[in-house]
C-alpha cells in the first residue's frame, strides 16, 4: 500500500529525537551557475535523489519533514568513510534504546550542488528495510538542509528537481499561487481548509507518500466513508496502526479535492515527536502533493503551486489488502563492539553495511483482514511468480503495487509458491470504503 511508506520513514527522522546545535556548512552551487537540474525517481509518491557522500554514490529520499541529514541504509557498496564519527545511543519509541553515529565534516554532492562541512547521523538497529518495500535502493533521507539554501522546484509530473540560487528569477513564479509557510524546527507548515473549517499547522512532508495524515479524528468523515485499520507506519520499536478514511472536501492552497485520503493514526504507539498535538494538526504528502508542480522558498516563508495534468486524479486506497515486499538475503553487518573500537582508535568508521541484498523476488509481508487477497486464501509469506500472466521478474515492485490501486472489480491473478505448492489465486478490486449518503458532511 502507498501510505506504507511513511511508515517506513516519516519516523526515522522521529525516531532519532536528536536536538542538537552543530554547525552545519551550507550548500553551494559547484560552479558559477545559478541553477541546477537534478532528476528523480518518484517511488509510492516519494522522491529518491543521487546523493553522493565522500565520493560514494548513494540514494536518498528528499524529506521536507525532517531536519538532519540521516544516512541508515549502504549495500553494494565497497567503502564508505565518515569523517569524525562519535557513537551514541538515544531513545526512540517506546522507550526502545537506538545506536547511532554523529559524523562531521562529510562532503555531500546532488547534482551540480555540494556542501563541504555536512554533518549526518548514522542509524543502527533499523529493524525495518525501507528498500525491501519500496523495491528501490534507499540509503538514506535529506531534507531542510538541502531546501534551506535553494529555491526548489519540484516537478512530480517530469520526475525532475530544479535547484535555483536564492532571490534569482523571482518572476518565474508570477502565474503559481502563492502560499505562506511557518516553521518550526526547520519543517514547513501550512494551513486547510476542512469542510468549513480552517485548520492550521498541516506539515508540508514530501517524505509521506499518502495524501493526508491527521491526528485529531474526525467523527463525520469516518461516519460518512466508514473506515478500516490498517498499518501507518513503522519504527525500530514496531508498527504505527490507525484508521484510514475519505474526507468529502478539503481545500488546499487554493483547490478544492473531494474525497480525499485521509489516516488517523493511534496516538498511543506514536513515537515522541509526533505527540505534540497542540501544535500540529497532521500531516500532508505525496499523493497530494503530486499533483502540482510546487515551489519551495524556505529563506522567504513562501510555497509557490501550480496544478499539472493529475490535479483531478481520483484517490485510491489499496483495494486488493496485499502489502509487498521486495525480499533478498541478509547480508553480514557490522559488530557494535568492532566499531566502537574503531571510532576510538580512528575516529572515523568506514565499510558500514547496515542492509539487506535485493534480489527480484516479490513476496507478500501483509494480507489485511477480509480483504480481497484474504477471501481467495492469500497468505502472508506467499511467493509471488506471477502477475497477471506476467512473470515477476519483468515487473517492479511499484508496477505490482500501482495494479492495486484501480477501479473496483478489476481482476488480478496472481500464481504463487507456498513452500513447495504453486497455485493461481484470483481476486477483484473492492474499495475498503463504503460511503454513506445518508449522512451529511
Amino acid at each position: 500500500m502507498k501510505l506504507m511508506f511513511k511508515k517506513y520513514i516519516a519516523l526515522l527522522g522521529c525516531l532519532l529525537m536528536i536536538s542538537f546545535s552543530f554547525g552545519q556548512s551550507d550548500f553551494e552551487f559547484s560552479t558559477k551557475k545559478h541553477k541546477a537540474k537534478i532528476p528523480f525517481n518518484l517511488v509510492s509518491n516519494l522522491m529518491v535523489i543521487p546523493v553522493s557522500v565522500n565520493g560514494v554514490e548513494l540514494s536518498f529520499l528528499l524529506d521536507s519533514g525532517v531536519k538532519e541529514t540521516i544516512l541508515f541504509n549502504v549495500t553494494e557498496v565497497d567503502s564508505l568513510a565518515l569523517n569524525q564519527a562519535e557513537f551514541f545511543t538515544v531513545k526512540g519509541a517506546n522507550d526502545i534504546e537506538v545506536k547511532a553515529l554523529k559524523s562531521r565534516n562529510n562532503t555531500v554532492e546532488i547534482g551540480g550542488v555540494r556542501s563541504e562541512n555536512h554533518i549526518i547521523y548514522v542509524a543502527f538497529n533499523q529493524g525495518n528495510n525501507l528498500s525491501s518495500y519500496l523495491g528501490e535502493e534507499i540509503n538514506g533521507i535529506i531534507g531542510y538542509h538541502f531546501f534551506k539554501d535553494f529555491v526548489v522546484e519540484l516537478l512530480y509530473e517530469q520526475e525532475l528537481m530544479k535547484v535555483y540560487k536564492k532571490d534569482y528569477y523571482k518572476k518565474r513564479w508570477n502565474r503559481f499561487t502563492e502560499v505562506d509557510l511557518a516553521f518550526s524546527k526547520g519543517k514547513p507548515f501550512v494551513g486547510v481548509k476542512l469542510g468549513d473549517s480552517i485548520v492550521e499547522n498541516f506539515l508540508i512532508d514530501t517524505g509521506m507518500s499518502d495524501g493526508m495524515w491527521m491526528f485529531k479524528e474526525d467523527v463525520i468523515a469516518i461516519n460518512h466513508y466508514g473506515y478500516y485499520e490498517d498499518y501507518l507506519g513503522m519504527t525500530v520499536s514496531g508498527e504505527i496502526l490507525g484508521k484510514r478514511s475519505k474526507i468529502n472536501e478539503l481545500e488546499f492552497v487554493g483547490r478544492v479535492f473531494k474525497d480525499v485520503k485521509i489516516s488517523y493514526p493511534y496516538k498511543d504507539v506514536l513515537p515522541d515527536e509526533l505527540k505534540d498535538f497542540s501544535t500540529r494538526a497532521g500531516s500532508i504528502g505525496g499523493d497530494l502533493l503530486k499533483r502540482f508542480t510546487v515551489v519551495f522558498d524556505y529563506n522567504n516563508s513562501k510555497m509557490y503551486v501550480k496544478p499539472n495534468k493529475h490535479i483531478d486524479n481520483p484517490f485510491y486506497y489499496n483495494k486488493s489488502g496485499l502489502v509487498l515486499r521486495q525480499d533478498g538475503d541478509a547480508v553480514a553487518k557490522n559488530n557494535n563492539n568492532e566499531l566502537i573500537k574503531s571510532l576510538k582508535e580512528n575516529n572515523f568508521i568506514s565499510y558500514v553495511d547496515l542492509s539487506y541484498v535485493l534480489t527480484p523476488e516479490f513476496v507478500i509481508d501483509h494480507v489485511r483482514e477480509n480483504s480481497p487477497a484474504a477471501i481467495v486464501g492469500l497468505r502472508k509469506d506467499d511467493v509471488l511468480l506471477e502477475v497477471n500472466g506476467k512473470k515477476t521478474y519483468q515487473y517492479k515492485l511499484k508496477s505490482i503495487t500501482a495494479l492495486f490501486h484501480d477501479e473496483d472489480d478489476k481482476e488480478i491473478t496472481m500464481k504463487i509458491k507456498r513452500g513447495d505448492l504453486i497455485m493461481e489465486k484470483k481476486f477483484k478490486l473492492k474499495s475498503p470504503l463504503k460511503k454513506n449518503t445518508l449522512v451529511q458532511n
